[in-house]
């Protein structure tokens, strides 16, 4: 998965990332439940240097994430369809909604965080990385070697 685009449902905002995903991860915290309606969000983490939005911008609603940082949600403001998150104090990475792809079908979650929250009616998917919490080894390692390899090119 080299290229990704993607956008709303009503097409007012539009979006493409050049680059491989770094991370692909559900997360079940509280938060993403009420965001999503349902056990999770699903993302996938790209490098926010090699994203942009091609046509318009979301808006953003900002929270106070379980883990305790701020967390910004976009979402268009016409149909209101999610599209990205971002940690403010992590600004080289940016998460974008499995949803709003226009080939979801390329998702392939590589973790899943927050499982201390999961219900009890949700299957977990067989071949993640499991975090009762917040990530932590597994995938803050592969954030890392995926900068590292960009300095070495």
């Amino acid at each position: 998965m080299k290229m990704l685009t993607g956008g709303c449902a009503c097409e007012k905002v539009r979006y493409e990332c050049t680059d491989v995903p770094i991370v692909q991860l559900m997360c079940h915290c509280r938060d993403c439940q009420r965001s999503s309606g349902t056990a999770f969000s699903a993302f996938i983490m790209v490098a926010s240097d090699r994203f942009r939005y091609l046509k318009s911008e979301p808006a953003f609603f900002e929270t106070v994430a379980e883990s305790g940082r701020l967390f910004r949600r976009g979402f268009c403001n016409h149909c209101g369809s999610q599209i990205s998150a971002h940690w403010p104090t992590r600004p080289q990475l940016l998460l974008l909604t499995v949803g709003s792809l226009d080939d979801p079908s390329k998702f392939e979650p590589t973790a899943e965080t927050w499982l201390a929250r999961v219900p009890s009616w949700h299957p977990l998917h067989p071949s993640t990385v499991k975090f009762r919490e917040a990530p932590a080894e597994g995938v803050k390692e592969r954030i890392e070697a995926y900068f590292a390899r960009r300095t070495q090119s």
